[in-house]
């Protein structure tokens, strides 16, 4: 069935412009509240039609291609509720540092998800595409979402898509160690947090034009207690951007990457020129996801 088809698709990485923890369900995942924004870092997937069987290429990294990987169990549940007779060749292309916050796995599965869709015209609802997406993680349904950003709310499932962040740049620095979100999540003590005061209308310094005014006193995550006790490399990192003139950096998802928000282009070049003096290969100067 149309083997031997090919499509090519990019997946976006994204950074979490505040995360806020609520509470602890029983079933042991949490409810929260974040506003996530993509990025025009991502990765690139080809995606080619097969007679039967997945196969993940990597492109050399030392990732797992079986089920345990995002992007193989992806096309392995599209294929196994749409109950088509055919298989798939995913070529991985990794750009979004793994296990760094900034939602690289998610993506990935997403962009399986929705190119398979597309390339076996299955016709399957973005709906649908984003429950098949809840079963692999709580933010893949964000990826297969049209919308570049997105309040998340439950486990991060139930979205409501709002006007991304325009005229500002991002740099991102990651010190190079993975951080287990499970880990994170493990060991978060939710007495210590405090109560949750934004609003969304608080937050509309998200709309449009980044402000240089209020950026540092609005951007928080509830996990960087968590990761910064054990990681204070990251609060460095952080007080780094700042003092290259960032508006406000924060640590995006359970870390450990540390994003920089800057109004100034020149400003963010610059920083990033540093940094990757320290970081080589682990700092990206990237922009909010307009559009592909």
């Amino acid at each position: 069935m149309n083997s031997g088809r090919r499509l090519c698709l990019r997946a976006p990485a994204k950074i979490n412009l505040y995360l806020k923890v609520l509470s602890r369900r029983h079933d042991g995942y949490h409810e929260l509240s974040t506003w996530m924004q993509k990025l025009n870092l991502a990765d690139t997937l080809t995606l080619k039609a097969l007679p039967a069987g997945i196969t993940l290429d990597c492109q050399g990294l030392d990732l797992a291609a079986d089920e345990s990987n995002l992007a193989y169990r992806a096309a392995a549940l599209f294929l196994r509720e749409t109950g088509l007779k055919t298989g798939v060749e995913i070529v991985l292309e990794k750009k979004i540092p793994v296990a760094a916050g900034l939602g690289g796995g998610s993506s990935d599965a997403a962009a399986v998800l929705t190119g398979l869709n597309t390339l076996f015209s299955a016709a399957l609802s973005e709906e649908k595409l984003m429950a098949l997406g809840l079963a692999l993680g709580a933010d893949v349904p964000f990826f297969v979402s049209g919308g570049n950003a997105a309040i998340a709310t439950g486990i991060g499932e139930q979205l409501q898509v709002k006007e991304g962040l325009s005229d500002c740049w991002f740099v991102l620095a990651n010190p190079g160690f993975p951080v287990s979100t499970k880990w994170v999540f493990e060991n978060l003590d939710l007495a210590q947090l405090g109560n949750f005061a934004l609003t969304i209308k608080d937050n509309a310094y998200i709309l449009g034009r980044a402000s240089d005014n209020c950026l540092a006193e609005k951007l928080f995550n509830d996990l960087e207690s968590v990761t910064l006790a054990r990681y204070p490399e990251i609060a460095l990192l952080k007080t780094e951007l700042i003092n290259s003139g960032a508006s406000g950096a924060l640590m995006s998802g359970s870390g450990p990457t540390v994003f920089g928000i800057f109004t100034d282009s020149g400003l963010a070049s610059q920083c990033a020129a540093d940094l990757r003096q320290k970081y080589p290969g682990r700092v990206f100067l990237t922009e909010p996801l307009s559009s592909f």
